[in-house]
């Protein structure tokens, strides 16, 4: 039933994404890991998703694990959307929009150390942009 539920959930939401010729993120679900490491993403705060061209969507429990797959990924084509989860909010927010912070002290599901924020204002210091965060 919930798989049913949730074919259905992606079904509508790449319907209304291709009828206002925009791309959506897509919601984070109870038992949705993450697409790199294979952890479940428990703290949504900490996550990001790609949605790529052909409308697959790969989920990640910490914005670390995005860019690890990113780097490793023999696909180079540029994706449709990337989004990542402010911090504050746990709202979505286009991964270029978005402002970072990367500090060791930050605890993130896999250790990461990156969050963040729609909101520049938000960051004590400095911050990073999401170019700024590819190696």
């Amino acid at each position: 039933m919930q798989v049913l539920r949730k074919a259905i959930t992606l079904s509508l939401f790449f319907l209304i994404a291709c009828a206002a010729g925009q791309v959506s993120p897509v919601p984070i679900e109870d038992g949705d890991a993450c697409s790199f490491c294979r952890m479940a993403i428990s703290e949504k705060q900490f996550a990001a998703e790609i949605i790529k061209n052909d409308e697959t969507v790969l989920k990640f429990d910490d914005i670390k694990c995005m860019l690890r797959y990113q780097e490793r990924s023999e696909d180079k084509q540029k994706p449709a959307a990337i989004f990542v989860t402010d911090y504050a909010s746990k709202e979505w927010v286009k991964a270029e929009d978005a402002f970072y912070v990367r500090s060791e002290a930050i605890k993130t599901p896999m250790g990461g150390g990156i969050i963040a924020y729609r909101d520049k204002s938000q960051i004590q210091g400095e911050s990073l942009r999401f170019a700024d965060l590819r190696p």
